[in-house]
């Protein structure tokens, strides 16, 4: 299931709680029903990088140098967007680790289902390549664990809504301020491993198989408590991917049992403003 991380404390070097479960997937969230009264329903998109934050549209890029595509991704849109109170949330954050000398960096928010088509068709040739041992089920469900299934998108069913196309979902990274590289954060952005599982290290840490200061570690952790500490909830599979008032933000407080937690996400899919290319 969605764990959230969530710290209290205001350290961003505080320790990551673990999953309650270390395998696999969760689809549960599709089940939380939308609140179509809430006035942040139609709330617009907006262009991140206009609002003062570094994005970079990870799948769009043409150089080859988005690892693991290498390659733009079929459908992919040029403008990082997310819904208005997403990045004022993730300014929020990018304040919080300015005195250590760092910014985050966005890249990836809003995704159209076309992009998701191809981020699916990627996964799954990867997946089948690299484990062809496993039958087809079992070559999907590892698939599943880090692409949303958009085969069956239904614009009238909301339990068919991948999360990314509701503007609620943002895929962030840290850089250094002053040269804006990326920081090493133990697994690149979209690896398909569990390396990338949010609490990866806290578990080699826990098992003495590195030491506390390691520097994967500690960035993960600035990382992920920066973003939780203004509201996000974090995908435990993926120490890059958090949401705010989506399907899988909300069945996230409600598990982990947050008084008043919200029963209804209020971000359903959406579209891309005309004049956002």
């Amino acid at each position: 299931m969605p764990f959230c991380y969530r710290q209290a404390m205001p350290d961003l070097r505080a320790p990551l709680r673990l999953r309650p479960d270390p395998d696999g997937t969760s689809v549960e969230y599709r089940w939380i029903p939308f609140d179509r009264a809430d006035p942040r329903w139609n709330e617009p998109l907006v262009d991140l990088a206009a609002e003062g934050l570094l994005t970079e549209a990870w799948y769009a890029r043409t150089d080859g140098g988005n690892a693991p595509y290498f390659m733009p991704i079929a459908g992919a849109v040029k403008t990082v967007a997310a819904r208005a109170s997403v990045a004022r949330l993730v300014r929020e954050a990018d304040a919080a680790v300015a005195h250590l000398g760092l910014r985050l960096k966005v890249l990836d928010a809003y995704r159209p289902i076309e992009t998701q088509a191809g981020l699916w068709t990627f996964f799954e040739q990867q997946v089948a390549a690299e484990r062809p041992e496993l039958s087809a089920a079992e070559q999907e469900g590892i698939v599943r664990t880090f692409v949303s299934d958009p085969r069956r998108f239904d614009r009238e069913d909301e339990t068919t809504w991948p999360i990314h196309s509701t503007g609620g979902s943002v895929d962030v990274v840290l850089v250094d301020a002053a040269s804006g590289a990326m920081l090493d954060h133990g697994a690149g952005f979209d690896e398909a491993h569990e390396r990338s599982y949010t609490d990866h290290y806290e578990r080699l840490l826990q098992r003495g198989e590195i030491a506390a200061d390691d520097t994967r570690l500690v960035n993960r952790r600035i990382l992920v408590n920066a973003m939780v500490n203004v509201g996000f909830t974090n995908y435990a599979y993926e120490f890059w991917h958090f949401d705010w008032g989506t399907q899988a933000h909300i069945l996230t407080l409600q598990d982990e049992g947050q008084a008043g937690a919200p029963q209804a996400a209020w971000y359903g899919t959406t579209d891309l403003p005309e004049g956002l290319p």
